[in-house]
């Protein structure tokens, strides 16, 4: 539990840097939806991160916010997860906000309204208008939890690859979410989903939320399902509003590392050794599981071959930026790691071969990079090329 007392602590840090949606790279975007599941119209929040704006190429994933009709918890989630997705702590995502007119109403696991305006009305508009992939996550809060329950333990489990339900309040006294889980688990249903339920141990509703969490783990024990990536998570010495942000961030880290190989699982891998060989088998077994896998950018391995690098963990490094070359072999960038990394450890003659391609690769790529950066970086090669004549 000592982790999640520093991650509550760590969560004040992050918590400040909800000014980073403001960020002029970042963006929010507010749809109208004329919605005739409803009757009326809808409103949807979108919050596009930096990196989504720097990258014109790559499909992000996107992760459904309930309750976003209450701007201070809107707020809270969409800059938390874009410090995350800006600092390659998640899978690249946007955000999308559902805003509710009757929460209650709309998140009851006997109404069908809400799932089928995001079904036939929100998932389109939002797959026409940004660079999506097929992976959805839905995060839910309190009643936005029992919505969260209904949809996965239901026929319309399809609907999300990944569901995070945060302090659920079931509040069904016909207990209809746990009693549908229980029957399609006795079946052995195929998920193929992650389902994550955290709760606090402060207050009345902590306690009684918990037990909601602990019916569905007994269920999941008695009937284990290996198409269910279930991550339970009680969190010591938090209430109701204090669990929010420690499993918005906790919950999507937690996510993303099911399905891809970050740099958590890179350094668990690189303890057994033939890290390429781990990551093929980690990416093929979630693939054939869950139906997705995400797969490391460049950017990214180049990001964790550095911190190995800073580590002194030179051979570990070198492995992660050849496999980021394996990708887009003149990525000047990896080339430049590559070639410093050589440099530092003395190996003269790669690091020579590799600093003469880096620098024939920043010539033709010039007009890619700011000035500065061109500047800097061909006195550097330059520099470090004479000293091997």
């Amino acid at each position: 539990m000592k982790f999640f007392k520093t991650f509550c602590s760590i969560y004040i840090l992050l918590f400040l840097c909800i000014s980073f949606a403001q960020n002029k790279a970042a963006s929010e975007i507010e749809h109208t939806i004329n919605s005739k599941v409803f009757g009326k119209e809808r409103k949807v929040k979108v919050f596009l991160p930096t990196r989504y704006h720097r990258d014109s190429i790559s499909k992000y994933a996107v992760t459904y916010v309930l309750d976003a009709q209450h701007q201070v918890f809107w707020d809270a989630a969409k800059g938390n997860i874009g410090y995350m997705v800006h600092n390659y702590s998640v899978i690249p995502m946007i955000v999308v906000g559902v805003v509710s007119d009757s929460r209650g109403a709309e998140f009851n696991p006997k109404s069908t309204k809400l799932q089928e305006h995001l079904q036939n009305e929100v998932f389109p508009l939002i797959a026409k208008t940004y660079r999506t992939d097929d992976f959805r996550t839905i995060v839910g809060h309190s009643w936005g939890g029992a919505f969260v329950g209904n949809t996965i333990f239901s026929d319309k489990r399809d609907m999300f690859d990944a569901y995070i339900g945060i302090s659920p309040s079931f509040g069904d006294k016909d207990n209809v979410i746990v009693k549908h889980a229980d029957s399609l688990l006795k079946n052995n249903t195929t998920f193929g989903k992650y389902l994550y339920f955290s709760h606090g141990d402060v207050g009345r509703r902590e306690t009684e939320f918990a037990g909601y969490v602990n019916s569905i783990d007994s269920l999941l024990k008695k009937y284990p399902n290996k198409t269910i990536a279930w991550q339970p998570r009680p969190i010591e010495g938090v209430g109701h509003w204090q669990i929010v942000g420690p499993s918005i961030c906790d919950g999507l880290i937690s996510m993303s590392r099911n399905y891809f190989a970050d740099q958590k699982v890179l350094e668990d891998f690189a303890k057994k050794g033939n890290l390429k060989t781990q990551i093929d088998q980690f990416n093929k077994q979630r693939k054939e599981i869950f139906g997705y896998v995400h797969e490391a950018s460049v950017g990214y391995l180049n990001f964790v071959g550095n911190d190995f690098k800073g580590q002194k963990k030179y051979e570990i490094a070198i492995e992660i930026y050849k496999m980021a070359l394996d990708k887009k072999p003149n990525d000047v960038r990896v080339n430049m790691s590559l070639s410093n990394l050589y440099d530092k450890i003395n190996e003269t003659a790669l690091a020579k071969v590799t600093f003469t391609k880096t620098k024939e690769l920043l010539e033709a790529q010039k007009a890619d990079f700011s000035d500065n950066y061109y500047k800097n970086n061909m006195e550097w090669i330059n520099e470090r090329l004479a000293t091997y004549e």
